[in-house]
């Protein structure tokens, strides 16, 4: 009803007005510069309203390309998420391959490039192609130049992987000095300082690592107390047992109790000749059954009476008769005993459960100074059979008789 009676007025002043045109067209006259437009009112109004449709026209066709061109990116995107999507998800099923092609593809349409690329690196690091990865690194970098970080710390995690250490060093390093190092960048540090026996340097970053709050606290418990060790072995190295205790009266009460601390200790001790103070820790540790590391720290002792220490080794032994770690001790300290056919009995038994290097070395070097160059050949050659794994066989060799 309201629509009619809208339809109804309109046509009334549609015909009002066509009336009034009709007996009166009016006269319009527009001039620019010199030029003179003259005309009805009529034709302007039809010109206006022409001019206006025109207009429309124009702007929507525009709006309408906007449209497109958005729906195309739009559609891009969309395509790009599935890929990228898809592309995390074959790497962690191991197809690299794919995983590197679909995020490189959908790399330039994501909303977030660098991701894409730095994932890309992974999957070129897993195929064995250090160029392609380092590529992609570069390209991660020029989209998001703000943070350097990433790039450079997925790099070194890769060449850790691979035991490129000092590689992972040098780009560790270089980050550091622009002042963009991470927590996460610090711990890679900090454990690769420990791992390449740079304790200087792994010292030198406790304070920082007491501020890296978000580490995990396990994480960082363990770097502080490799860090804080270090103060130990310093002392150690100087000879120095005031310096020494002074370095571990200084550490936490929490740290002095982990057997790692208290190894380092005991090692540290007898570094610096207190072999009576490291016997009272090692002793300590191995009834506490806290490793192997204590018991074949044990066998390093100097004591004044030798005898004593083999009494207490012993006496574990009675209890773990096959134990290698402390049948090895037993022999060493027997050896600064001066009991041979001992030391000889305990080397042979700790090679027979678990054969090594020094057992077997030392074993060899025992029969060398007893003058039993034939036994001494034979420890070396088992040894080395097991090392590689079988028996080689060599052709007898004829010599020429003289």
């Amino acid at each position: 009803m309201k629509g009619a009676v809208t339809v109804a007025l309109v046509l009334l002043a549609g015909g009002l007005l066509a009336h009034l045109l009709l007996t009166d067209p009016g006269y319009v006259s527009i001039r620019i510069g010199r030029t003179l437009f003259e005309t009805t009112v009529p034709v302007a109004l039809l010109l206006l309203f022409g001019g206006l449709a025109l207009l429309g026209i124009v702007l929507r066709a525009v709006t309408m390309r906007r449209r497109i061109a958005r729906l195309g990116t739009e559609r891009r995107r969309r395509h790009a998420r599935r890929d990228a999507q898809l592309g995390i998800v074959e790497l962690a099923a191991g197809n690299w391959k794919s995983a590197e092609d679909l995020l490189v593809r959908s790399a330039e349409e994501s909303e977030s490039p660098a991701a894409n690329f730095l994932l890309a690196a992974r999957a070129a690091d897993l195929l064995d192609a250090p160029e392609r990865r380092d590529q992609w690194l570069s390209r991660a970098q020029e989209y998001a130049p703000e943070q350097r970080a990433a790039p450079m710390i997925t790099l070194a995690e890769m060449q850790m992987r691979r035991g490129q250490n000092a590689a992972a060093l040098r780009t560790l390093e270089q980050l550091d000095a622009s002042g963009d190092l991470n927590p996460r960048g610090l711990e890679l540090l900090a454990r690769l300082y420990q791992k390449l026996g740079r304790g200087a340097e792994l010292h030198s970053l406790l304070p920082r690592l007491r501020e890296a709050r978000e580490l995990p606290q396990e994480r960082l418990d363990d770097l502080l107390a490799q860090a804080q060790l270090e103060e130990l072995r310093l002392a150690s190295e100087a000879g120095d047992p005031a310096a020494l205790e002074k370095a571990w009266s200084a550490l936490p009460r929490s740290l002095r109790k982990l057997p790692q601390a208290r190894l380092q200790y005991a090692r540290s001790q007898m570094a610096c000749g207190d072999h009576q103070g490291a016997e009272k820790v090692l002793r300590e540790l191995i009834e506490e059954g806290t490793g192997v590391a204590a018991a074949r720290a044990y066998g390093d002792l100097q004591l004044a009476n030798p005898l004593l220490p083999i009494e207490q080794a012993e006496g574990w032994l009675a209890r773990n008769p096959k134990d290698p770690e402390l049948l090895s001790s037993c022999a060493r300290l027997c050896l600064r005993a001066e009991l041979f056919g001992k030391a000889i009995a305990y080397l042979e038994a700790s090679n027979a459960i678990k054969p090594s290097a020094e057992s077997s070395l030392l074993l060899a070097e025992l029969f060398a100074q007893m003058r039993e160059p034939e036994r001494a050949l034979a420890v070396l050659r088992d040894h080395a059979t097991r090392t590689v794994g079988r028996r080689l066989q060599v052709p007898r060799l004829r010599l020429p008789r003289r």
